[in-house]
Protein backbone atom coordinates (compact mmCIF):
# COMPACT_ATOMS: atom_id res chain seq x y z
CA UNK A 1 0.00 0.00 0.00
CA UNK A 2 1.30 3.40 -1.01
CA UNK A 3 2.03 5.77 1.85
CA UNK A 4 -0.05 8.90 2.08
CA UNK A 5 1.63 11.73 0.13
CA UNK A 6 2.10 15.16 1.59
CA UNK A 7 0.55 16.65 -1.49
CA UNK A 8 -0.68 16.05 -5.02
CA UNK A 9 0.20 18.58 -7.72
CA UNK A 10 -2.54 19.09 -10.34
CA UNK A 11 -1.48 21.13 -13.36
CA UNK A 12 -2.26 20.92 -17.08
CA UNK A 13 1.44 21.56 -17.79
CA UNK A 14 2.80 18.07 -17.15
CA UNK A 15 6.47 19.02 -17.22
CA UNK A 16 5.91 21.83 -14.73
CA UNK A 17 4.00 19.51 -12.41
CA UNK A 18 6.73 16.87 -12.56
CA UNK A 19 9.43 19.48 -11.95
CA UNK A 20 7.54 20.70 -8.90
CA UNK A 21 7.16 17.17 -7.58
CA UNK A 22 10.89 16.56 -8.04
CA UNK A 23 11.86 19.79 -6.29
CA UNK A 24 9.40 19.24 -3.48
CA UNK A 25 10.69 15.70 -2.95
CA UNK A 26 14.27 17.02 -2.82
CA UNK A 27 13.15 19.33 -0.03
CA UNK A 28 11.46 16.71 2.10
CA UNK A 29 7.89 16.80 0.78
CA UNK A 30 6.46 13.60 -0.69
CA UNK A 31 4.42 14.56 -3.74
CA UNK A 32 2.63 13.09 -6.75
CA UNK A 33 1.62 14.74 -10.02
CA UNK A 34 -1.80 14.27 -11.62
CA UNK A 35 -3.23 15.65 -14.83
CA UNK A 36 -6.54 17.52 -14.51
CA UNK A 37 -8.49 14.77 -16.31
CA UNK A 38 -7.48 12.28 -13.62
CA UNK A 39 -7.89 14.68 -10.71
CA UNK A 40 -11.48 14.06 -9.72
CA UNK A 41 -12.42 14.59 -6.07
CA UNK A 42 -13.02 10.83 -5.70
CA UNK A 43 -9.67 9.89 -7.24
CA UNK A 44 -7.73 12.38 -5.13
CA UNK A 45 -9.64 11.43 -1.98
CA UNK A 46 -8.49 7.86 -2.56
CA UNK A 47 -4.87 9.07 -2.53
CA UNK A 48 -5.68 11.02 0.65
CA UNK A 49 -2.97 13.69 0.33
CA UNK A 50 -2.55 16.13 3.15
CA UNK A 51 -2.76 18.96 0.61
CA UNK A 52 -3.67 19.48 -3.06
CA UNK A 53 -1.55 22.02 -4.96
CA UNK A 54 -3.91 22.98 -7.77
CA UNK A 55 -3.44 25.15 -10.84
CA UNK A 56 -6.23 27.72 -11.22
CA UNK A 57 -6.30 27.19 -15.00
CA UNK A 58 -6.84 23.61 -16.12
CA UNK A 59 -6.46 24.24 -19.85
CA UNK A 60 -9.03 24.88 -22.59
CA UNK A 61 -10.31 27.88 -20.65
CA UNK A 62 -11.39 25.77 -17.67
CA UNK A 63 -11.22 27.20 -14.17
CA UNK A 64 -10.44 24.86 -11.30
CA UNK A 65 -13.00 26.53 -9.00
CA UNK A 66 -15.61 23.75 -9.43
CA UNK A 67 -12.90 21.19 -8.64
CA UNK A 68 -11.83 23.18 -5.56
CA UNK A 69 -15.37 23.04 -4.22
CA UNK A 70 -15.52 19.28 -4.83
CA UNK A 71 -12.17 18.68 -3.17
CA UNK A 72 -13.19 20.67 -0.11
CA UNK A 73 -16.40 18.65 0.16
CA UNK A 74 -14.20 15.55 0.05
CA UNK A 75 -12.19 16.97 2.94
CA UNK A 76 -9.06 17.79 0.93
CA UNK A 77 -7.34 21.14 1.59
CA UNK A 78 -6.39 23.10 -1.55
CA UNK A 79 -3.58 25.57 -2.14
CA UNK A 80 -3.93 27.28 -5.52
CA UNK A 81 -0.85 27.67 -7.70
CA UNK A 82 -1.45 30.15 -10.48
CA UNK A 83 -0.01 32.38 -13.14
CA UNK A 84 -3.25 34.39 -13.09
CA UNK A 85 -2.92 37.96 -11.81
CA UNK A 86 -6.65 38.78 -11.96
CA UNK A 87 -7.54 39.28 -8.30
CA UNK A 88 -11.21 38.53 -8.90
CA UNK A 89 -10.41 35.10 -10.32
CA UNK A 90 -8.17 34.39 -7.36
CA UNK A 91 -10.98 35.56 -5.07
CA UNK A 92 -13.32 33.06 -6.72
CA UNK A 93 -10.84 30.29 -5.83
CA UNK A 94 -10.77 31.44 -2.20
CA UNK A 95 -14.56 31.60 -2.19
CA UNK A 96 -14.69 28.03 -3.54
CA UNK A 97 -12.65 26.86 -0.56
CA UNK A 98 -8.94 27.25 -1.33
CA UNK A 99 -6.99 28.07 1.81
CA UNK A 100 -4.60 30.31 -0.11
CA UNK A 101 -2.80 30.88 -3.39
CA UNK A 102 0.74 31.06 -4.59
CA UNK A 103 1.88 32.84 -7.80
CA UNK A 104 3.76 30.67 -10.28
CA UNK A 105 6.18 33.54 -10.78
CA UNK A 106 7.51 33.09 -7.24
CA UNK A 107 10.84 31.36 -6.75
CA UNK A 108 11.11 27.81 -5.46
CA UNK A 109 12.03 28.88 -1.94
CA UNK A 110 8.86 30.97 -1.67
CA UNK A 111 6.75 28.13 -3.05
CA UNK A 112 8.26 25.67 -0.56
CA UNK A 113 7.57 28.09 2.28
CA UNK A 114 3.93 28.41 1.19
CA UNK A 115 3.55 24.63 0.93
CA UNK A 116 5.09 24.08 4.36
CA UNK A 117 2.82 26.75 5.88
CA UNK A 118 -0.20 25.07 4.32
CA UNK A 119 0.88 21.63 5.57
CA UNK A 120 1.39 23.03 9.06
CA UNK A 121 -2.10 24.53 8.96
CA UNK A 122 -3.54 21.18 7.87
CA UNK A 123 -1.70 19.39 10.68
CA UNK A 124 -2.93 21.94 13.22
CA UNK A 125 -6.51 21.52 11.99
CA UNK A 126 -6.34 17.81 12.70
CA UNK A 127 -9.06 15.45 11.55
CA UNK A 128 -11.74 18.16 11.52
CA UNK A 129 -10.44 19.54 8.23
CA UNK A 130 -11.86 22.90 9.21
CA UNK A 131 -9.28 25.27 7.82
CA UNK A 132 -9.08 29.03 8.03
CA UNK A 133 -7.36 30.92 5.18
CA UNK A 134 -3.58 31.09 5.47
CA UNK A 135 -3.84 34.87 5.08
CA UNK A 136 -7.19 35.83 6.67
CA UNK A 137 -6.83 39.56 6.03
CA UNK A 138 -5.72 39.10 2.43
CA UNK A 139 -8.50 36.60 1.75
CA UNK A 140 -11.09 38.90 3.29
CA UNK A 141 -9.91 41.74 1.06
CA UNK A 142 -10.13 39.55 -2.05
CA UNK A 143 -13.64 38.41 -1.16
CA UNK A 144 -14.71 42.00 -0.51
CA UNK A 145 -13.41 43.00 -3.96
CA UNK A 146 -15.33 40.09 -5.50
CA UNK A 147 -18.53 41.13 -3.75
CA UNK A 148 -18.13 44.73 -4.95
CA UNK A 149 -17.48 43.55 -8.50
CA UNK A 150 -20.58 41.38 -8.51
CA UNK A 151 -22.68 44.19 -7.09
CA UNK A 152 -21.45 46.53 -9.81
CA UNK A 153 -22.08 43.92 -12.51
CA UNK A 154 -25.63 43.44 -11.22
CA UNK A 155 -26.19 47.20 -11.25
CA UNK A 156 -24.87 47.40 -14.82
CA UNK A 157 -27.21 44.59 -15.95
CA UNK A 158 -30.37 46.23 -14.65
CA UNK A 159 -30.92 48.68 -17.56
CA UNK A 160 -30.59 45.80 -20.03
CA UNK A 161 -33.04 43.70 -18.02
CA UNK A 162 -35.58 46.54 -18.27
CA UNK A 163 -35.69 46.31 -22.07
CA UNK A 164 -38.82 44.88 -23.67
CA UNK A 165 -38.35 41.84 -25.89
CA UNK A 166 -38.56 44.02 -29.02
CA UNK A 167 -36.11 46.56 -27.59
CA UNK A 168 -33.70 43.80 -26.64
CA UNK A 169 -33.97 42.28 -30.09
CA UNK A 170 -33.43 45.66 -31.73
CA UNK A 171 -30.28 46.15 -29.65
CA UNK A 172 -29.13 42.63 -30.51
CA UNK A 173 -29.54 43.41 -34.22
CA UNK A 174 -27.65 46.69 -33.86
CA UNK A 175 -24.83 44.85 -32.09
CA UNK A 176 -24.71 42.44 -35.03
CA UNK A 177 -24.11 45.41 -37.35
CA UNK A 178 -27.58 45.69 -38.83
CA UNK A 179 -29.20 49.04 -39.55
CA UNK A 180 -32.70 50.29 -38.80
CA UNK A 181 -33.78 49.73 -42.44
CA UNK A 182 -32.36 46.17 -42.27
CA UNK A 183 -34.34 45.44 -39.12
CA UNK A 184 -37.53 47.01 -40.54
CA UNK A 185 -37.33 44.77 -43.63
CA UNK A 186 -36.71 41.66 -41.52
CA UNK A 187 -39.57 42.43 -39.14
CA UNK A 188 -41.83 43.59 -41.99
CA UNK A 189 -42.63 46.81 -40.15
CA UNK A 190 -41.98 50.48 -40.81
CA UNK A 191 -38.66 52.11 -40.03
CA UNK A 192 -40.56 54.43 -37.70
CA UNK A 193 -41.64 51.42 -35.62
CA UNK A 194 -38.06 50.18 -35.34
CA UNK A 195 -36.82 53.65 -34.46
CA UNK A 196 -39.40 53.77 -31.68
CA UNK A 197 -37.93 50.59 -30.19
CA UNK A 198 -34.40 51.95 -30.62
CA UNK A 199 -35.39 55.15 -28.81
CA UNK A 200 -36.63 52.99 -25.96
CA UNK A 201 -33.23 51.31 -25.84
CA UNK A 202 -31.39 54.64 -25.75
CA UNK A 203 -33.61 56.03 -22.98
CA UNK A 204 -33.34 52.93 -20.78
CA UNK A 205 -29.59 52.64 -21.26
CA UNK A 206 -29.19 56.41 -20.80
CA UNK A 207 -27.08 56.85 -23.94
CA UNK A 208 -27.35 59.30 -26.81
CA UNK A 209 -26.75 57.15 -29.87
CA UNK A 210 -26.98 53.68 -31.34
CA UNK A 211 -23.18 53.46 -31.37
CA UNK A 212 -23.08 54.28 -27.66
CA UNK A 213 -25.73 51.62 -26.95
CA UNK A 214 -23.73 48.99 -28.82
CA UNK A 215 -20.53 50.05 -27.03
CA UNK A 216 -22.25 49.85 -23.62
CA UNK A 217 -23.55 46.36 -24.41
CA UNK A 218 -20.04 45.26 -25.34
CA UNK A 219 -18.51 46.88 -22.25
CA UNK A 220 -20.86 45.04 -19.90
CA UNK A 221 -20.81 41.77 -21.81
CA UNK A 222 -24.53 41.89 -22.65
CA UNK A 223 -25.62 39.15 -25.00
CA UNK A 224 -28.88 38.18 -26.58
CA UNK A 225 -28.38 34.70 -28.06
CA UNK A 226 -31.05 34.80 -30.73
CA UNK A 227 -33.92 37.04 -31.82
CA UNK A 228 -37.34 36.11 -30.47
CA UNK A 229 -39.53 38.25 -32.67
CA UNK A 230 -38.51 37.63 -36.25
CA UNK A 231 -35.83 36.50 -38.66
CA UNK A 232 -32.35 37.95 -38.87
CA UNK A 233 -31.97 40.86 -41.29
CA UNK A 234 -30.38 39.79 -44.53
Amino acid sequence: MLSRPDLVVVDDHVLLAEALVSNLAANGCSALAREPAAATPAALAELAPRLVLLDLDLGAGRSSCPLIAGLRRAGLPVLVLTGVTDRLRIAEAIEAGAIGYQPKAADLATLLEAVRAALQAVTAAGSERRLDPLDPAGSAQLLAELARSRHEAERNRRPFESLTSREAEALWQLCAGHTVPDIARAWVVSEATVRSHVRGVLVKLNVGSQVAAVALAATHGWTYPQPLCGPNPR
